[in-house]
């Protein structure tokens, strides 16, 4: 039973890392409310001009933190999605908002 749920796990972990970045900014846009939101991308850290400008932060955000991912963030977090989960909406700050970001991003 171990190894089957560790099998689980490493093929989730291993289909996180094959979303491109464009699909993982498409899948917060969705997740934070698409076009129906007061806060595009759920930009909250600067400033946004337009929604053209929330999703360029956003890309930036998943690159960006792409690269701590494989830098240390591998160390604490079992997947990608996960480590991008707990930097974009804490659980620090919001525990239940994170687990519901971490579900419906996926």
């Amino acid at each position: 039973m171990k190894k089957l749920l560790l099998l689980l796990l490493l093929c989730v972990s291993a289909q996180a890392g094959e979303y491109t970045n464009e699909q993982i900014a498409d899948a917060i846009y969705k997740a934070e409310g698409g076009k129906k939101a007061r806060v595009p991308y759920g930009i909250l850290s600067v400033k946004v001009k337009d929604e053209a400008d929330a999703r360029r932060i956003c890309l930036n955000t998943i690159k960006n933190n792409r690269k701590r991912y494989k830098e240390y963030g591998y160390k604490t977090h079992s997947n990608y999605l996960d480590f991008l989960a707990d930097r974009y909406c804490p659980p620090s700050i919001d525990p239940i908002g994170n687990k519901n970001w971490k579900k419906n991003v996926r």
